[in-house]
């Protein structure tokens, strides 16, 4: 199919398959959680719908199924239907923001992807160096569930480095100050979960080095496309290589403390290697393309799906989150 029509398509089945289904729901998330996931209501998990890219100048439609016995529901059947076969379905179970495992170190010169939190939350990563597009000082880039604590938090809040479920505490290991976040909608949709912390100026940071992978080249392109190579350095997994399974993708549901939050115009990226590409703690890491330029903010996981069947990562489009931030990438 032409990509106009997959829009289309996709557009057509989210009103008539999509919509019936929204009812408030028990579920949970699957991405890199700062603070543990809590008994969460919202909609019941269905269906994420995508697209990707099936060979030159032809789409199909990207169907995610989140409940195993939706494989064999009435309005699967409609979707496949409605594509006449040309869709890639795949079933990614639950998507939850990922809890953090494993320990990271105390960094000075601050690096990318190091152990990086609010001081009430547990820890994730710190994803990049931004700067305001109005304003200067050195600002850290990461998720609004590791830097703001789901909302909860407010401006000035310490921000730690590392974390605290990584030894870090008030004082000595206090960064800089939570500076701005877009809030995460309990109702309605979310297109990013990101947030900014104002670094001391006393303290030095390095906002060019991807460690064991070379120099960050700045922004990539607007459009990321399937089959793109990508990678990132998380201070769970550390570095891992991936490529781009979706885009677009619409209905991504995913737990959180404050219940299931739908995402929307989400990335959707697979492990190339036999492990997962992230795991819990990872979130907030910047994903680059192979030119090593920012395309993605890392935010959540599922505990299934992928050629290796070793779950997917979901990111937010890096030009999204800088727009809605209002700030721009430094890496010299």
């Amino acid at each position: 199919m032409e990509l106009d029509s997959v829009r289309e398509l996709k557009a057509l089945l989210a009103d008539q398959v999509l919509a019936p289904l929204t009812t408030p729901a028990a579920a949970r998330t699957l991405s890199l959680s700062a603070r543990p996931v809590a008994a969460a209501k919202g909609p019941h998990r269905t269906f994420a719908l995508g697209i990707m890219r099936a060979g030159r100048n032809d789409y199909r439609l990207a169907v995610r199924v989140q409940r195993r016995e939706l494989a064999a529901s009435p309005q699967l059947e409609t979707i496949r239907k409605q594509c006449k076969g040309e869709l890639d379905e795949r079933y990614i179970g639950r998507v939850v923001k990922q809890d953090p495992q494993w320990y990271r170190e105390r960094n000075r010169p601050l690096r990318i992807g190091v152990s990086i939190g609010h001081y009430k939350i547990t820890a994730g990563t710190l994803g990049c160096f931004v700067t305001r597009r109005k304003g200067d000082g050195t600002l850290v880039l990461s998720c609004n569930h590791v830097l703001a604590d789901e909302n909860r938090a407010k401006v000035g809040d310490p921000i730690l480095q590392p974390g605290p479920y990584d030894g870090g505490t008030k004082g000595k290991e206090t960064i800089g100050t939570l500076a701005g976040f877009v809030k995460l909608k309990r109702l309605g949709t979310s297109f990013v979960d990101c947030a900014v912390a104002a670094v001391k100026k006393t303290i030095d940071c390095d906002t060019s080095t991807l460690t064991d992978l070379g120099k960050l080249a700045g922004l990539g392109d607007v459009v990321i496309d399937v089959g793109d190579a990508v990678s990132k350095v998380g201070r769970t997994t550390g570095l891992t290589h991936g490529r781009v399974t979706a885009f677009e993708l619409d209905n991504v549901l995913v737990e959180f403390g404050l219940g299931v939050l739908r995402f929307d115009n989400q990335i959707e990226i697979e492990g190339a290697a036999a492990g997962p590409f992230s795991e819990g703690g990872d979130s907030g890491s910047l994903i680059v393309d192979d030119q090593l330029r920012g395309v993605g903010l890392l935010f959540a996981g599922s505990d299934s799906g992928g050629s290796n069947g070793q779950g997917l990562t979901f990111a937010n489009p890096l030009h999204r989150v800088l727009d809605d931030l209002k700030v721009n990438v430094l890496y010299t």
